[in-house]
């Protein structure tokens, strides 16, 4: 994993500690990239900020030409959302690939002709998404903070119709 500037400077300084936090990295206005390895070649992704998900969201729309999401099957969305997704997050590649994006500015992975390929890659890209999505400094111990279960059951109430009931936390 790499993490390099991208082409704005932020003017805000952040203490050393939060610097080596990759949440504060990526807010001051570094990217992080990767290299992936697939059957056609090493590709350079990028972690997609919520800039990025916004502007996947909006190729989606446009690929849809005005279209109601709900006109299409969970496939032909998904198939939207890879496209959409490998278009914004696939930044460089090997020299067949970065020649087809030179040669004409709108290529899309919309053109590729192998559905298997652009599933690899997809995947490999989202892999690497939730890889540095995980490292966002959550804290498993406040994340699981709820009751455990049967725990501070009141006692019964009224007529004790729902006595002995006990709810489980989490998982909404």
């Amino acid at each position: 994993m790499e993490i390099k500037d991208e082409t704005r400077e932020m003017e805000e300084d952040y203490t050393e500690e939060r610097q080596e936090d990759i949440f504060f990295t990526l807010l001051s206005g570094k990217t992080v990239t990767e290299k992936i390895e697939t059957s056609r070649g090493a590709f350079t992704v990028k972690f997609p900020k919520q800039k990025d998900i916004i502007a996947i969201d909006r190729r989606i729309a446009f690929m849809r030409g005005g279209i109601p999401a709900e006109s299409f099957d969970a496939v032909g969305n998904f198939n939207l959302q890879k496209v959409a997704t490998l278009d914004v997050m696939v930044e460089g590649g090997p020299r067949w690939f970065d020649n087809l994006r030179e040669r004409n500015r709108n290529w899309s992975w919309g053109e590729v002709p192998d559905a298997g390929f652009v599933d690899e890659v997809y995947a490999k890209a989202y892999e690497f998404r939730l890889n540095v999505q995980g490292k966002f400094g959550k804290n498993e111990e406040e994340a699981h903070s709820a009751v455990p279960d049967g725990e501070d059951v009141q006692a019964p109430v009224g007529d004790g119709l729902f006595s002995g009931v006990a709810a489980k936390s989490g998982g909404v």
